[in-house]
């Protein structure tokens, strides 16, 4: 309960500047993402989301045609993304989602079984019990059903290289596989665990198989190294490119800052 609640500190403190800071990985992360749920689920389909933030995601999902029900251990993120449905998304009355403040880990508190399931860059890595939360979340999901994740990267090859610049400090949290979370280069008493592939397909191994996975990115500067200030557009055009081509395929796929990881529901 002690990590609950320093976790939902943190977010609730993030919510009102998450958007903000968020901008650039908006930009051009989010829709390759985007992109991926897209092409997994489909239009009518009853979804989980579970982490959703201020409701980016939630907004293009309904917009898809998705029904969805909106999960986040943070209050104050959460009033965030019902007032953005509100303003943005096309629903109304009934189709509007149910929108619960409920962590990861209690997952399994439903009683109905979805179609599907999503949780999106980096909500996984901050569960404290990763093995418990398949298991809860195999009982909520249908047979054959996908749930699709974006995990912190334990093993990316950029950090190497920013490391040797001197340009970050990721690469030590990686390789120690934990590290605090971090707002405007101030830790928090948030923690985060990095997980490579490996570590995921030991985790959920009973109860969900590995379909695919994508790199997230591998060639693009990550968003904190703020790339659309740093980097022309035209380069970064020409990065983003290249980065459709390979992000799917080995060995690029396992070293991405992020990954994002499709697994199906034995």
């Amino acid at each position: 309960m002690r990590r609950f609640r320093i976790n939902k500190i943190f977010w609730d403190s993030y919510a009102p500047v998450y958007d903000e800071k968020k901008k650039d990985f908006d930009l051009y992360l989010r829709h390759k993402n985007l992109k991926i749920l897209k092409s997994f689920f489909s239009s009518g389909q009853t979804l989980l989301e579970i982490g959703c933030g201020t409701g980016t995601e939630s907004v293009e999902m309904l917009n898809y045609g998705c029904k969805l029900v909106l999960t986040d251990i943070s209050f104050e993120m959460l009033k965030i993304a019902r007032r953005k449905i509100t303003t943005v998304a096309n629903t109304s009355g009934d189709n509007f989602p149910k929108v619960i403040n409920l962590p990861a880990e209690y997952i399994d508190s439903f009683k109905i079984q979805f179609d599907g399931a999503y949780s999106s860059f980096g909500v996984l890595n901050c569960i404290t019990n990763i093995e418990n939360f398949f298991q809860k979340l195999h009982k909520v999901l249908k047979p054959n059903s996908y749930f699709i994740t974006s995990i912190i990267n334990r093993w990316y090859w950029g950090d190497f290289l920013f490391f040797t610049l001197g340009i970050t400090n990721y690469l030590r949290k990686r390789l120690k596989g934990w590290g605090y979370i971090s707002l405007d280069g101030k830790e928090s008493n948030a923690v985060a665990r990095y997980y490579s592939i490996n570590d995921i397909r030991n985790f959920s191994k009973n109860f969900f198989s590995i379909e695919t996975c994508f790199a997230l990115p591998f060639l693009l500067p990550p968003a904190y190294l703020k790339p659309t200030e740093r980097l022309p557009k035209k380069i970064l055009n020409a990065l983003d490119k290249v980065e459709s081509i390979i992000w799917h395929s080995f060995p690029f796929k396992y070293f991405g800052e992020q990954t994002v990881i499709v697994l199906k529901r034995l």
